[in-house]
């Protein structure tokens, strides 16, 4: 069965605005637990919110005050964040192709960090 244009613009609309919402969650959920936004997994997230929106269980009469405070909890728990390692790999291709990168040779491995990589804006002097 083939959609109306207007249907198939209402549903990239809808996924917009539910990507648009879970990140908006995860930046408050970061934020309120003094982390980075990027540390929380996104896909993990969603996980999260599908499975409190799909069980009524989960949002018992006697709990309803709090339900989003639970979900953010959840989010931010240390369990669901990404570890990064903190480490740089230089540009290079696997294979030689017509282009300007070099090809990556036998032993050839990223460069290990002891802090995450800053930016430093100011412009010298």
């Amino acid at each position: 069965m083939l959609e109306a244009p207007d249907m198939v613009r209402q549903e990239i609309w809808g996924y917009l605005l539910a990507h648009y919402a879970i990140s908006a969650l995860i930046c408050t959920a970061a934020t309120a637990a003094g982390i980075d936004p990027d540390q929380v997994k996104f896909k993990r997230a969603v996980r999260i919110i599908c499975r409190r929106v799909d069980d009524p269980a989960a949002f018992p009469p006697h709990r309803q005050k709090h339900p989003l405070g639970q979900v953010i909890a959840e989010i931010t728990s240390p369990r669901h964040l990404n570890t990064r390692r903190e480490r740089t790999y230089p540009r290079a291709v696997k294979r030689a192709r017509h282009n300007s990168h070099p090809v990556k040779k036998l032993g050839q491995h990223g460069t290990r960090h002891e802090a995450p990589a800053t930016i430093n804006s100011r412009t010298p002097p």
